[in-house]
């Protein structure tokens, strides 16, 4: 999933980092998760507490983080002979989905040309909407359980960005249909394995859960800009939450006054830091960051000397251009950083 800030290219990176400093640890926490891709990479060796403050990120991090397995469905199967659901939806076809009420299909009356936007094709938006339905039908009946459920709605989420018409987030659909909107919609089958562990997540302000979490390692990505996340990525949140909410404007934006994030104002941003390494009781804390974000490496390196033991801390950057073959942009003149600083707990 295309996602601001997402750090699959950082993972070795990240991974240096923790080998260096914590081979004893077994505890991870991923406490600004995205799209989990940080935490399931983690979860191959630690115990993993993962958690955001959006709720599709959430649903993501119960189905491949708590989840130890594929679900089996065996309830669901019993009552209708459906074993494997993801199969289910994507084999159907679209004229069997007609028999869902015009006005259970919040998606197609909303999110596309029939509700004046373009931000996926009619079509499309009909078999979301369909999927969408069944799941919180099969969750009220008693079919499915809670991971089952989490897992279903994860795959309906990580399948509609390949369809969107949009140019990287949600903040406004394109004027002309964007090849892949032509794409049929599928549900994305997410892996998921056994470690062995009790993993958690959480969706939750990450300053305030520190306050009841410890462990070894605390994973910190936090916003970078002022740019908050919710309306870049509402189109997903209405589509894991499916609460019919009220939408404004052209864009169709969700309310979000409840999922503000102090990290993404720069009058707020300091305090936000400052509590969240106050309120961690973890020994190795990690931060990736950017050079053009809001709090400035000095600030940075500041605030994490305050908590940690200050000959510890250490930065790494990444120059952007590891990452490329082509010419040098203004853009990639820029560089990730990973701080690292040993805190006493």
């Amino acid at each position: 999933m295309r996602f601001i800030g997402c750090k699959t290219q950082l993972l070795d990176n990240i991974k240096e980092v923790v080998d260096r400093h914590a081979p004893e640890a077994r505890s991870f926490c991923d406490i600004f998760s995205g799209t989990a891709v940080v935490a399931r990479y983690f979860k191959q060796w630690y115990e993993v507490y993962s958690n955001d403050l959006l709720y599709f990120s959430y649903c993501l991090q119960k189905a491949t983080i708590e989840n130890s397995s594929i679900p089996t469905f065996d309830v669901l199967f019993e009552a209708t002979g459906i074993s494997d659901p993801v199969s289910y939806f994507n084999n159907l076809e679209t004229s069997e989905m007609e028999i869902l009420p015009r006005e259970r299909r919040f998606f197609q009356n909303n999110y596309a040309p029939t509700g004046g936007r373009m931000y996926i094709t009619d079509v499309n938006a009909l078999r979301i909407d369909f999927a969408r339905n069944t799941v919180e039908d099969w969750k009220n009946a008693g079919l499915i359980n809670e991971l089952e459920y989490f897992y279903l709605v994860a795959c309906i989420v990580e399948g509609i960005p390949f369809v969107s018409n949009i140019s990287g987030t949600y903040g406004a659909y394109n004027k002309k249909w964007d090849p892949r909107s032509y794409k049929k919609f599928e549900l994305v089958r997410l892996p998921v394995f056994f470690n062995g562990k009790n993993n958690r997540s959480f969706n939750e302000d990450g300053v305030i859960l520190l306050k009841r979490l410890e462990g070894d390692i605390l994973y910190i990505d936090p916003p970078y800009n002022e740019r908050q996340y919710l309306p870049n990525y509402h189109v997903l949140e209405t589509a894991a939450k499916y609460d019919f909410p009220k939408l404004k404007g052209v864009t169709g934006l969700r309310p979000y006054e409840g999922q503000k994030s102090d990290f993404c104002s720069r009058k707020t941003v300091l305090g936000a830091f400052d509590e969240l390494l106050k309120n961690a009781k973890f020994n190795h804390i990690i931060l990736s960051y950017n050079t053009d974000g809001i709090m400035t490496v000095d600030e940075i390196a500041d605030i994490m000397k305050s908590h940690g033991k200050p000959e510890t801390f250490e930065v790494n950057y990444i120059p952007y251009r590891r990452f490329k073959s082509r010419s040098i942009t203004k853009k990639e003149k820029l560089k990730e950083m990973i701080f690292y600083i040993y805190k006493e707990v």
